[in-house]
C-alpha cells in the first residue's frame, strides 16, 4: 500500500477513531512555504515620520509652519496614528512596559497640573505634549507592525537619515575645526532647536543599535551595508559633538552589548585591540575635551562646577516638596535662579515629580529593562528579534548613564527612535513566524 502523502499510515483506522497522526515537521515546512505570505497594509505616514523625527533642520527650515497646532510634529504624528489604526494592528497583551508608559504619562500630565500653580507659562504645555508624543510612538508602532517585512521597512527609515546627518556635523565641523578643543567646537547637528548633547544622545542610541544588529543579526547583504554605514555616521557624530557624556554612554552601550552578546568571545580581542589604541588614533581635540573633566575641588571646569550648582538646588527643592515635586519642566522655569536645567534627570525628577514620579520613572525603565532580557533569553540566534533585544539593552544602559549627566529622555528628536524600537521589540513577539523559524 502506498504511504499517504500527509503521513496517514492508516488512514481508515484514523477516520474510524478520528484520529490523525502529526504531520511531520518538513511536510509542514513546505506546505508553510506553498501558502501564500499574507499581505498588510503599510503605515507609511509612519516611516515617514520616523526618517523626519532627527531632522529638526529640515522640519524647521523647509517644512511650513501654518500655526494653530499645525506644524510638523502635530500633523506627521497625527497621520501616523491614523495609519496604525487603517493599519488594524493592535498592542501586545500582557507587557508590563505598556502599563508603566502608560502610568508614566498619566503622571506626567498629573505633574503639569501640579506645576500650573508655580508657572503659568503656556509653552510648558507643548513641551508636556511633544514629549508625550515621543512615548506614544510606542504604541504607534505596536498597532502599525503586523509582520517582519513591515518590522524592516521602521529599521530602514530610522536608518536611511544618518548619512545626510552626518554630512551636517561634516560641514558644521569644518567650518570651526581647530587642533586644540574649544567651546566654539560643540555642534549640533541637525538638530537646529536642540544643542550638542542632545544630538550626541541620539547618536549614541543608534550606534549601540547599529552595532548590535550587525554583528548579532543575518541579513542581506545591502541591508548589512546600510546598517554598517549608519553605524559608522552615529559614531562619527559622537566623535565631533564633543559630549563627554555621549562618549561614556556609547562605551557603556557596546560593552553590554559585546557582554550580552552569545558570540562575544568572536570580537573580544579585536574590542580590546581598539580600546588600547583609541588614545592614539583620536583628534587631539577630542582627547583635550574628554580630560577636561575633573571633580576635584579647585580644578573644575565650569560646567562641571555649575552641574555640582544646579544637583544641590535641585536636591533642596525635592527636601522641600517630597511627595509630588514642584511640577512638570518648573525647574528651570522657577526654582533653579540660574535658569538651566539641573543636568540630570533622575534629580530633576525628584525635584519636579517628587517620589511618586521617581518611583513611576524608576518603574518604568526596570519594565524596559526586563522586557530587553526576556526577549534576548527567547529569541533565536541570528534572528531580528534577538538583534533588535540586544540593541535594546546596550541602548537602554547607555541612556541610564547619560541620564546621570543630563536630559537624554525628554525631546523627541533625541528619544523618538529609542521609543519606535521598544514599540518593535514588544510587537515581535506576537510577529507571524515564517518556516518555524522567527526571522
Amino acid at each position: 500500500m502506498q504511504p499517504d502523502p500527509a503521513g496517514m499510515h492508516f488512514p481508515l483506522a484514523e477516520r474510524g477513531l478520528h484520529w490523525r497522526s502529526p504531520v511531520p515537521v518538513a511536510v509542514a515546512d513546505e506546505v508553510q512555504a506553498a501558502a501564500p505570505a499574507r499581505r498588510y497594509r503599510n503605515n507609511w505616514p509612519l516611516y515617514l515620520f520616523v526618517f523626519l523625527l532627527p531632522l529638526q533642520n529640515i522640519q524647521t527650515g523647509y517644512i511650513p509652519q501654518f500655526g494653530g497646532g499645525l506644524n510638523f510634529l502635530n500633523v506627521f504624528f497625527a497621520l501616523s496614528l491614523l495609519g496604525a489604526f487603517v493599519c488594524g494592528g493592535r498592542l501586545v497583551r500582557r507587557e508590563s512596559v505598556n502599563i508603566a508608559v502608560l502610568v508614566y504619562m498619566l503622571y506626567a500630565v498629573v505633574s503639569y497640573l501640579v506645576g500650573s500653580q508655580l508657572v503659568s507659562d503656556g509653552d510648558r504645555i507643548n513641551v508636556l505634549k511633544d514629549h508625550l508624543i515621543a512615548v506614544s510612538l510606542v504604541y504607534v508602532v505596536q498597532m502599525s507592525v503586523r509582520d517582519w517585512p513591515q518590522a524592516k521597512k521602521i529599521m530602514i527609515a530610522s536608518l536611511l537619515p544618518l548619512p545626510y546627518i552626518a554630512k551636517v556635523t561634516w560641514i558644521q565641523h569644518t567650518s570651526v575645526a581647530k587642533w586644540h578643543y574649544g567651546d566654539a567646537l560643540r555642534i549640533k547637528g541637525t538638530f537646529a532647536l536642540l544643542g550638542a548633547n542632545e544630538f550626541a544622545g541620539f547618536c549614541v542610541t543608534m550606534a549601540v543599535l547599529c552595532f548590535a544588529l550587525l554583528i548579532a543579526v543575518r541579513m542581506p547583504r545591502l541591508l548589512r551595508a546600510l546598517v554598517a554605514l549608519g553605524l559608522s555616521c552615529a559614531v562619527f557624530c559622537i566623535l565631533f559633538a564633543y559630549s563627554r557624556t555621549a562618549y561614556v554612554a556609547v562605551a557603556v552601550g557596546l560593552i553590554c552589548v559585546l557582554l550580552a552578546w552569545r558570540g562575544r568571545w568572536k570580537l573580544m580581542p579585536l574590542f580590546l585591540v581598539v580600546a588600547i589604541a583609541l588614545p592614539a588614533i583620536l583628534p587631539e581635540s577630542v582627547i583635550e575635551r574628554y580630560q577636561s573633566t575633573s571633580v576635584e575641588e579647585g580644578k573644575q571646569d565650569e560646567s562641571t562646577r555649575m552641574r555640582m550648582v544646579y544637583w544641590g538646588i535641585a536636591w533642596d527643592s525635592f527636601v522641600a516638596h517630597p511627595v509630588t515635586g514642584t511640577g512638570f519642566n518648573t525647574f528651570a522655569r522657577r526654582v533653579n535662579p540660574y535658569h538651566m536645567d539641573t543636568h540630570n534627570l533622575y534629580l530633576r525628577t525628584l525635584a519636579e515629580g517628587g517620589v511618586i514620579g521617581a518611583l513611576v520613572l524608576l518603574s518604568l525603565l526596570l519594565a524596559l529593562f526586563f522586557l530587553c532580557i526576556k526577549r534576548l533569553r527567547k529569541a533565536l540566534p541570528r534572528s531580528w528579534q534577538y538583534g533588535i533585544a540586544l540593541g535594546m539593552l546596550g541602548a537602554w544602559s547607555a541612556l541610564v548613564v547619560g541620564n546621570v549627566f543630563g536630559d537624554r529622555f525628554t525631546y523627541y528628536p533625541m528619544i523618538g527612535c529609542f521609543w519606535v524600537y521598544v514599540g518593535l521589540l514588544l510587537k515581535s513577539r506576537d510577529l507571524p513566524v515564517a518556516n518555524g523559524v522567527r526571522r
